[in-house]
């Protein structure tokens, strides 16, 4: 039985350079239209510029851009009915702690929103 060595970071880095170039060409063919050698080209091109700027940090990649994490937070606070945190965690793969936690911050951003509301109907 054959053994996996773990991979190594330079391993995993030039892992996610290459699909990052192999993604980017298929995008810049289907979206835009540009035939594979130069999307190939192209995604080659912005592989590289991204290892030129980043190469040698350690960096941590979030699963999710933030966004979509702040879009699923609306989601998830509009949701939210005071009883039903264990459905909601399980909905969005979060413990019910990260659910009050989400709901706890939605409802301070919606206060301070009124607040700045009545106080510039003040004016």
């Amino acid at each position: 039985m054959m053994t996996r060595q773990r991979d190594t970071p330079r391993h995993l880095g030039t892992e996610l350079l290459q699909d990052l170039a192999a993604k980017l060409a298929k995008q810049a063919q289907e979206a835009l239209g540009i035939d594979e050698v130069k999307a190939k080209a192209f995604a080659e091109e912005a592989a590289a510029g991204l290892a030129d700027d980043w190469g040698g940090q350690n960096i941590y990649i979030p699963m999710d851009l933030v966004g979509r994490r702040s879009q699923r937070n609306v989601q998830l606070y509009r949701e939210f009915r005071g009883d039903n945190a264990p459905e909601l965690a399980q909905k969005y793969g979060l413990s019910v702690q990260c659910i009050y936690r989400i709901v706890k911050v939605m409802r301070q951003a919606h206060a301070q929103r009124q607040h700045s509301l009545l106080d510039a109907g003040t004016d």
